[in-house]
C-alpha cells in the first residue's frame, strides 16, 4: 500500500475490500466471458462452453447481496480451514484442544455481545473464567483467541519465554 494512505485505509483495502468485491466481480467477469467467447485469445472446447448467467443476478440487489453472502462464506470457509488445519496438526503431536466458550449465535457474537454489556470491560472474561477456568479459548467471526488467567502463564508468556510465544499481529508494529 502506498505510504500516504492511513492504517485504516491500507487495511480496509488489503483485507475487507477484496472479501467484498470477489464475488460480484466474479459474476461480471463470468458473464463478459460467456458474452464475449468469440474474443478470448484461446479457444474453448464446445464441452466447456461458459453457461450464461441469469439477467436476476446482474441485478444490483443481487450482486449486493453475493457481495454480503460471499464475504460470509470467505470468512467463515476460511475460519473452517483453519480449525482442520489445526485439528489436523493436534492429532500429530498428540495433543488436547484448550476448553471452548460454547456459543450459540454463528461467528460468536453472543460471546462477544456478553463481553460488551457489563459495566466493565474485563467482567465478561471474568464470567467465562468462573464457568471455564483459568484457560480457554474463544471463537469470535472465526478468530480463536485464547484467554489465560494463571500468573505463572503471563509470567511465562511475557516475561521468561518472550520470544516463544505468539502474540498476534496487534503486538508486531
Amino acid at each position: 500500500m502506498p505510504a500516504f494512505l492511513s492504517p485504516g485505509v491500507s487495511y480496509v483495502f488489503s483485507t475487507i475490500a477484496p472479501k467484498v468485491v470477489a464475488p460480484p466481480a466474479l459474476i461480471l467477469i463470468l458473464n463478459q466471458l460467456h458474452n464475449n467467447q468469440k474474443l478470448l485469445p484461446f479457444s474453448i472446447p464446445t464441452s466447456l462452453t461458459i453457461p450464461p448467467v441469469p439477467q436476476w443476478l446482474l441485478t444490483p440487489s443481487a450482486l449486493v447481496i453475493s457481495s454480503v453472502a460471499g464475504s460470509l462464506a470467505i470468512v467463515f470457509g476460511k475460519a473452517l480451514w483453519q480449525s482442520l488445519v489445526q485439528r489436523y496438526e493436534m492429532w500429530k503431536l498428540n495433543a488436547v484442544p484448550v476448553p471452548a466458550v460454547k456459543s450459540r449465535w454463528p461467528g460468536g457474537l453472543d460471546v462477544l455481545a456478553r463481553m460488551l454489556v457489563n459495566e466493565y470491560s474485563g467482567q465478561g472474561l471474568e464470567d467465562y473464567t468462573v464457568e471455564n477456568g483459568y484457560l480457554y479459548r474463544m471463537r469470535i467471526l472465526g478468530q480463536d483467541l485464547i484467554v489465560t488467567f494463571n500468573p505463572s502463564d503471563i509470567k511465562r508468556i511475557m516475561a521468561t519465554d518472550f520470544q516463544t510465544w505468539e502474540k498476534g499481529c496487534p503486538y508486531y508494529f
